[in-house]
């Protein structure tokens, strides 16, 4: 039997909520996970289990050592003591985890109340917990100042002092092109040429913005109201300053 397949008495938990109908009678996987988000089935006899029952489920043994949460479907976590009942028909919760680190560190994210056991957190748990879409971005909030972008891939430390929530927001994309050899950056894809000479210090206003060419395509001269796209699939744009061409 492959990790898919669900013997045909256990009724999944995840299946049923997004399906919308009750729990089929038997016994019911849900997904747990320990230390992490690494979640992996786990089978319960009870519809109605007791947190030590999904603890023992899910491996989290001995008891006392691991502080057990259910996620709720906004992404809350919920404390789930040892002898708490869990009434997995109503309570729209197919995701447990359980920490065994101490102690533990509370943080919003947008609306949702996470805990985390351990003392840093990576993006990517952050991005995954909170169902984050790929052209949205992770932002520490900073209050009365600049919210901190958390970049992709990195780890945040949950110790800092003010670390208390986080935010998501569409990601800003820029286009990078180079005048001269140095490198700037634009949030749009199409700029004028006009646009162009506006961003570079000094601009010399006896001289014309040049195109590298692309290949063997020779260099070309770019007028102020002609468009250039910055789109990475022309490939890196390169242009430099030349003196105006004197037809006298």
């Amino acid at each position: 039997m492959t990790t898919t397949e669900i013997p045909i008495d256990v009724d999944d938990v995840s299946d049923a909520i997004l399906e919308g109908r009750a729990l089929r009678p038997g016994r019911y996987r849900v997904s747990f996970a320990t230390d992490g988000i690494n979640f992996t089935p786990a089978i319960l006899d009870d519809p109605i289990p007791l947190g030590r029952q999904i603890q023992k489920a899910g491996g989290a043994t001995p008891i006392d050592d691991y502080a057990l949460f259910a996620i709720t479907g906004e992404g809350d976590f919920e404390d789930v003591r040892p002898d708490e009942e869990v009434d997995l028909r109503g309570r729209g919760v197919h995701r447990f985890i359980a920490f065994s680190g101490d102690p533990l560190y509370r943080v919003k994210l947008n609306d949702s109340r996470i805990v985390w056991g351990m003392t840093t957190i990576p993006e990517t748990v952050l991005r995954s917990l909170a169902g984050i879409a790929e052209d949205e971005a992770v932002f520490l909030e900073v209050r009365g100042g600049t919210d901190k972008l958390i970049e992709p891939g990195a780890v945040v430390d949950l110790t800092t002092s003010g670390m208390e929530k986080f935010i998501t927001a569409p990601n800003k994309v820029t286009y990078t092109f180079f005048v001269n050899g140095k490198p700037y950056k634009a949030d749009k894809k199409n700029l004028t040429g006009a646009q162009i000479k506006a961003m570079v210090p000094d601009w010399d206003p006896t001289h014309d913005l040049s195109l590298e060419g692309e290949g063997d395509d020779p260099d070309r001269i770019i007028a102020d109201d002609e468009t250039i796209s910055l789109d990475p699939k022309h490939g890196i744009r390169r242009f430099s300053s030349v003196p105006k061409a004197n037809f006298g």
